[in-house]
């Protein structure tokens, strides 16, 4: 910073003299005060200046340690998406074989609805065929116990008949006794 300096001595001594070129001096010494003027203007407008850059400064550096952590955060950021990026292409890809998985599935449930129809239309046969064979087993059953009750009747007929036989036999061999004793 400089000092605010006075009249010159050469120029004081020069007016003491009550020279010719007083006037002269008079403008010197003011331009001299203008450019003194001047020059503290300039020098406030230099402070000013200096703040206004350290002002500066200050905002670039904030603005530089922003920077840095939003450049972090976007590195971050990107790293999110590809991972992101990444797990939408596995899913992409699961998605495709499970569409593939359902396709064959249809295809799969069309076959076995076809086997499932043609195993209902063997069961509905083959029920017909049991309850044939029930209601013939029932018939056949009670032909058994009919023709089982004429066997016991014809075996208790038969056993009658033999006790008469036997009756009668004895009677003639009885007889036959008794004639041949006569």
């Amino acid at each position: 910073m400089m000092q605010r300096r006075g009249p010159s001595v050469s120029s004081g001594k020069w007016r003491e003299k009550g020279g010719p070129g007083n006037r002269g001096m008079k403008v010197i010494e003011n331009r001299a005060l203008k450019d003194e003027e001047k020059m503290e203007l300039q020098e406030i407008q230099l402070k000013e200046a200096k703040h206004i850059a350290e002002e500066a400064d200050r905002k670039y550096e904030e603005v530089a340690r922003k920077l840095v952590i939003i450049e972090g955060d976007l590195e971050r950021t990107e790293e999110r998406a590809e991972l992101a990026e990444s797990r939408c292409r596995e899913m992409d890809e699961q998605i495709r074989l499970m569409d593939q998985n359902l396709k064959c599935l249809s295809a799969a449930e069309e076959k076995y609805s076809q086997k499932e129809d043609k195993y209902e239309e063997e069961i509905k046969i083959l029920t017909d065929k049991l309850k044939e064979a029930e209601t013939r087993a029932e018939f056949a059953e009670r032909s058994v116990a009919k023709l089982e009750k004429t066997i016991d009747d014809l075996e208790d007929k038969l056993k009658c008949t033999k006790e008469e036989h036997l009756c009668t036999q004895r009677m003639l061999d009885q007889t036959l006794l008794d004639l041949n004793e006569m």
